[in-house]
């Protein structure tokens, strides 16, 4: 699957299955002049995934039906190396190693919201 964009491309999506995360996360980024997308599921964001613009994807672990490690092993599967953060609410270390070896950074709940844009802004600035 080709990369519909360029690294250049300064664009967040939001995949998170609580609405009130969700939003809350967007206006974080919104706020700091961030274009977001935001997305209710992993497969919500993987089905749109064919039209969607390159971007920096923000992800929370569980969620129903698909995982957001497992939705970032199918990127990485489609050869989309898109930069990726990984947030939790729950402590796990394993979490933290899986996320690393997808090559995204990982955050727990709650997190300072500049730790948030640091991340993004380092995985926006590599290109991804």
């Amino acid at each position: 699957m080709a990369d519909p964009a360029g690294p250049d491309v300064a664009l967040v999506h939001i995949v998170e299955d609580d609405a009130d995360v969700r939003d809350a996360l967007a206006v974080l980024l919104e706020i700091r002049g961030i274009d977001v997308r935001e997305h209710a599921s992993a497969r919500a964001f993987l089905d749109a995934l064919p039209g969607l613009a390159r971007g920096c994807v923000v992800t929370d672990v569980e969620m129903p039906g698909m995982s957001g490690l497992d939705m970032l092993a199918s990127l990485r599967d489609l050869s989309l190396d898109w930069p990726a953060v990984v947030i939790t609410g729950r402590k796990a270390a394993h979490t933290a190693e899986a996320a690393a070896r997808l090559g995204a950074d990982f955050l727990e709940k709650p997190f300072p919201p500049e730790a948030l844009v640091e991340a993004i802004t380092r995985g926006l600035a590599a290109g991804g």
